[in-house]
């Protein structure tokens, strides 16, 4: 996983260290050293010290190398953590038990299927063609036959099967390559699309397959300061060649769309007369203009403006069918379906045709030619599926088990052909067509797949009061006949951007409840767990919400029975870095060790950053207002480093090529930690220098996990 070409030297001749596991004992003559170079930042009545700005540097060789060095620091502990190996060949065999099944399905309004199969024989992941379910299975792609295309990464069939769009390998670290394959000659199309990156906007299929529009992004060079600023979506006609791509959709004399934003657009189906063109950021809601297709093909986009911010419909949510616009729109309890006539829409003003409630929010929908299906997610853990006809009556759909996430895929208005994937804390995912009856039939392409392992685990959801007397949910998994006052915790939490953590299925994490841990999911406020407002009450100002629900959590653990002090480990991810960061700087006491992946643990610094871009102030707020910068300066992990506080050992996981969250975020935190802690505590940066902030493979998860789970079991018990 990692880049180990900077050499053991390199290590050896500035890091000295022992290890020794059996007593749990970690020391070090020092940490990579590293000069301070302080600024003062006086803003609003605040006078912060930003003890190591030099690392906003990264290109600074003298940083690299303390960044190497740190690195290779980790490294070398885990060359001699004895459990690492022992997690690294036990799930490499529940990867290998996955092995031959199939993934990243894609299926099209015609009902033809694509999809990914691991090929044994020739050892590569091969891109494989069904035109229907029953049909035949027929190889199209080989990427082992191809030097430039390793692995896939994308997938994007055309409305009528004839053409498929392939993404593979990054490009200056954030571009993606997007290629063209025909179908039926089984060839590639001439072109090449670089300055795309599908997570932002992919391949939008016009109606009639002829081409495609795209979010093109003009800098992708990380070092430039309008990195990602300024995209715009561009029209590209097969057999083109890429320059001769045509704007279509972005910041002009008619639309205003500010720099740091994302002009993507969107169409549904082929039978589309219509391109609904968004104002994208991070939050659930976007600004949104329409054009004719007959007009942005042949030049003459005319784009009108359709809804705004205000309206609260979220973000693409909203299909075309006929004259009619459904859509998801937030209100005042937990969301709704709504319904108004394309030509003469009323926002504020819509037919509703579903409610959801504040515990029970109406969570997704999907549009067929006539019906419309929709989930509700009860505290984030207990989906239920429902179905509206044509008549506006309401039927809920009789499930398998009780799922905690769905997805739907393969609806499209102009059939009624119609899937979804469920998926549960201790359920295996699991893929299901839906018919005319309402009756769910499992769809048969993927191999299930059993793990023994799991049968005596339980999921349950508690509430645990919060600091504000509010009841936060918690969700447990663990196996009943193990349970003590003794169990070791692995805790996840996330709570950003309204995103519930909700149940999935994943053994290489399962496997602590396994072994006797229990595995512990606050759904802290910053998620929508409990509609819009759970959300609201965890960002900006409110964000402190979020770890002190945590904190609360936390406790209940330990006053409820589950565990005791010392035995919990606790693991976050991105944005989850600024709630779990903050937890342990507030009660460091309570957690054995902390371990993030691609966290932000420096949110105050991100506007500043020579290369900001990102629409990630809508989420925690700005440095531009005072109200914006204190609540900022409230949420910052590294200014809010403690001397005073007894840290537990931590363990950073950043990326080098991470587009959203800049290297220096994790390194000014590791740096200033190492500073102030104690000789006996480790405390590592786990630099990656392949990926970026998501995209790992099989081997480097297998890898990571075995280093995440290593060490929190490692660090258990040292510090109760």
């Amino acid at each position: 996983m990692k880049n180990k070409d900077h050499l053991l030297i390199l290590c050896l001749s500035l890091v000295s260290l022992t290890i020794s596991f059996g007593q749990q004992n970690f020391t070090h003559s020092y940490y990579p050293s590293l000069s301070k170079q302080v600024r003062i930042i006086n803003e609003f009545g605040f006078s912060l010290s930003d003890d190591y700005s030099n690392l906003n540097n990264l290109e600074d060789p003298k940083i690299d190398q303390w960044l190497k060095a740190q690195d290779s620091l980790a490294e070398e502990y885990f060359s001699k953590n004895d459990l690492l190996q022992d997690y690294q060949e036990k799930f490499e065999e529940y990867q290998n038990r996955e092995n031959g099944t199939i993934s990243m399905i894609k299926v099209n309004e015609e009902g033809n299927y694509f999809y990914i199969k691991y090929d044994h024989i020739s050892g590569t992941d091969k891109l494989y063609f069904k035109k229907n379910l029953s049909a035949d299975e027929v190889e199209l792609f080989d990427p082992g036959n191809y030097d430039d295309i390793t692995e896939v990464t994308y997938l994007e069939p055309s409305f009528d099967g004839d053409k498929i769009a392939i993404g593979y390998q990054s490009d200056e670290n954030f571009s993606s390559r997007v290629r063209i394959f025909d179908v039926k000659n089984k060839k590639f199309y001439s072109e090449v699309i670089t300055n795309i990156n599908p997570s932002f906007g992919g391949i939008e299929w016009l109606p009639d397959s002829s081409g495609f529009i795209y979010l093109y992004f003009p800098v992708v060079d990380q070092n430039k300061p309008d990195y990602k600023k300024n995209s715009y979506s561009v029209l590209h006609t097969l057999g083109n060649i890429p320059a001769k791509k045509m704007k279509v959709f972005g910041n002009s004399n008619t639309v205003n769309i500010p720099a740091d934003f994302y002009p993507k657009v969107k169409i549904g189906s082929s039978q589309d007369k219509y391109i609904i063109g968004y104002s994208a950021t991070s939050n659930d809601y976007y600004d949104a203009y329409f054009a004719k297709v007959s007009d942005i093909v042949s030049g003459n986009a005319n784009w009108i403006p359709f809804f705004n911010v205000e309206q609260k419909v979220y973000t693409t949510e909203g299909e075309v069918r006929g004259e009619e616009f459904i859509f998801r729109q937030g209100n005042n309890t937990g969301n709704q379906i709504s319904r108004i006539q394309f030509h003469s829409p009323n926002f504020n003003n819509p037919e509703v045709l579903a409610e959801g409630t504040k515990e029970n929010p109406i969570t997704q929908f999907n549009v067929t030619k006539d019906h419309i299906y929709y989930s509700k997610s009860k505290l984030g853990v207990e989906v239920s599926l429902w179905k509206i006809d044509k008549e506006k009556n309401i039927t809920k759909l009789k499930t398998p088990f009780v799922p905690g996430y769905v997805t739907f895929f393969g609806g499209s208005v102009k059939t009624n052909h119609i899937g979804i994937e469920l998926d549960g804390w201790i359920s295996n995912y699991t893929r299901f067509i839906i018919a005319e009856d309402k009756i769910l039939q499992k769809e048969g392409l993927k191999t299930e797949t059993f793990y023994p392992e799991f049968e005596n685990l339980i999921a349950e959801q508690i509430m645990v009061e919060g600091h504000d007397g509010v009841e936060v949910p918690l969700s447990l998994i663990y196996d009943p006949n193990l349970l003590n006052s003794q169990n070791e915790v692995f805790i996840y939490v996330y709570g950003a951007y309204g995103e519930s953590l909700s149940p999935f299925f994943y053994p290489i994490i399962l496997d602590w409840a396994a072994q006797g841990g229990i595995l512990a999911f606050p759904h802290v406020r910053g998620g929508g767990e409990k509609g819009k407002e759970w959300h609201i009450q965890g960002q900006k100002t409110l964000k402190h919400n979020s770890w002190r629900d945590l904190i609360s959590c936390t406790e209940a653990l330990i006053d409820k029975g589950f565990t005791k002090r010392g035995l919990i480990s606790l693991y976050t991810y991105s944005a989850g870095g600024i709630t779990a960061g903050m937890a342990v700087n507030e009660r460091p006491d309570l957690f054995s060790s902390y371990i993030a992946e691609v966290p932000r643990l420096n949110p105050l610094g991100l506007e500043s950053s020579a290369t900001a871009s990102s629409t990630s102030y809508l989420e925690y707020g700005t440095v531009k207002d005072s109200l914006g910068f204190a609540g900022l300066v409230k949420m910052d992990s590294y200014f809010n480093l403690n001397s005073e506080n007894k840290y537990p050992p931590t363990l950073i996981l950043p990326a080098s090529q991470d587009d959203r969250i800049p290297l220096w975020d994790s390194g000014k935190y590791i740096a200033k930690l190492q500073s102030i802690s104690g000789e006996e505590t480790p405390i590592l940066m786990d630099i990656d220098y392949r990926y970026g902030h998501e995209g790992q493979g099989n081997d480097e998860t297998v890898m990571l996990y075995s280093k995440i789970f290593s060490f929190a079991r490692s660090n258990m018990r040292q510090y109760h």
